[in-house]
């Protein structure tokens, strides 16, 4: 029995695949088109969006008669894959969760926020590292289109953030401390003035029993923000950090 089934990955190297078989993309146009598409999955993406996607700021004399000539291009690179729609005023490819990775990851946080409703920390937990693990490396490495880079990849990367977030605080609140901390050093170090990451890393090193250096990540923070804008850290930090240096329970 032949496996068909389609598979559609943004969350790292753009990649689309039948059962095994991974279709080659032309690297160029035609990958930034595709990438453009299913980062707008089931929805129709206008023709001056993918042009400025697709050309960036020196589009072709006759753009629309390009693209569709581009169009036309990556459905034959696609078969046997017809999704990729024409509708008025654009284009669309119509996927679902089981193809994409994107709307995968979607589907596992949206389940993952009914399970913190339910109180449910154990499915939670499984939910969002499963969502998490579907991140494959930079998002549409190999896919060059600036305005892709700079407009949509940036939007991505804070999704994904958000729900590292939400996943430390469910492995924080299970007392999973060590499992969090070395990422949590590292995430500080990237995001050196995102105020939750330097909270999780704060309560998973005081949880864990490692006092001081709570103590120390506050004053890192503290000398970084006066330093550099002349602020200290917000009342949240303020407050841990009070109920650290007592021995309290946060």
């Amino acid at each position: 029995m032949t496996d068909d089934t389609r598979r559609y990955a943004v969350l790292g190297p753009l990649d689309v695949r039948v059962g095994t078989r991974r279709i080659e993309v032309p690297a160029g146009r035609q990958r930034t088109l595709l990438a453009t598409l299913l980062l707008n999955p089931n929805r129709v993406v206008s023709v001056d969006e993918i042009v400025d996607r697709v050309w960036g700021s020196k589009p072709p004399q006759r753009p629309r008669a390009a693209l569709h000539t581009y169009v036309t291009r990556l459905r034959q690179t696609l078969d046997p894959m017809p999704k990729l729609e024409t509708a008025a005023g654009g284009y669309l490819i119509t996927t679902d969760a089981a193809e994409l990775d994107l709307l995968r990851f979607r589907e596992l946080s949206a389940q993952a926020e009914r399970a913190d409703r339910c109180h449910d920390l154990d499915t939670e937990s499984h939910l969002l590292d499963e969502a998490l693990g579907l991140w494959q490396g930079p998002v549409l490495s190999g896919v060059a289109s600036d305005s892709l880079h700079r407009d949509v990849v940036p939007t991505l990367q804070e999704e994904r953030l958000q729900v590292v977030e939400r996943r430390n605080d469910v492995h924080i609140e299970l007392g999973h401390h060590d499992d969090v901390v070395a990422e949590l050093k590292a995430l500080t170090g990237r995001h050196r003035y995102r105020e939750r990451l330097w909270r999780q890393l704060m309560l998973a090193l005081y949880r864990g029993g490692r006092k001081v250096e709570a103590l120390q990540a506050y004053g890192r923070l503290k000398n970084q923000l006066r330093n550099e804008f002349g602020v200290d850290p917000g009342v949240d930090l303020q407050q841990l950090h009070l109920a650290i240096l007592r021995s309290e329970e946060p």
